[in-house]
């Protein structure tokens, strides 16, 4: 395998990782975002199952780049508070 064939996957990954991150969310391909059930009329009328009348469904992929993002993200705010409760410590004077 070639190397721009490679860096051209590696690319088109991250492309769609963050076409996640921006829009993790299409229309469910079971109603195309109606929320009714095909049939669905005035006199009967019925939700859709798989999206719950929502319209909307996640994305292939779009839950485990989130759960990856929301991890990196706390544990850089977990540091980041970390640091604030020593440097309020240091300031207070409190023994160790």
């Amino acid at each position: 395998m070639s190397l721009q064939l490679f860096l051209g996957l590696v690319i088109a990954a991250i492309a769609y990782a963050v076409s996640l991150l921006r829009w993790p969310l299409r229309p469910c391909p079971k109603c195309n975002g109606a929320r009714t059930n095909k049939g669905s009329n005035r006199k009967r009328y019925g939700r859709c199952t798989r999206c719950k009348a929502t319209g909307q469904v996640r994305r292939i992929g779009a839950t485990a780049v989130h759960r990856f993002y929301w991890s990196v993200l706390g544990a850089a705010l977990k540091g980041r508070m970390q640091e604030k409760v020593e440097k309020a410590k240091e300031k207070a004077g409190y023994p160790e």
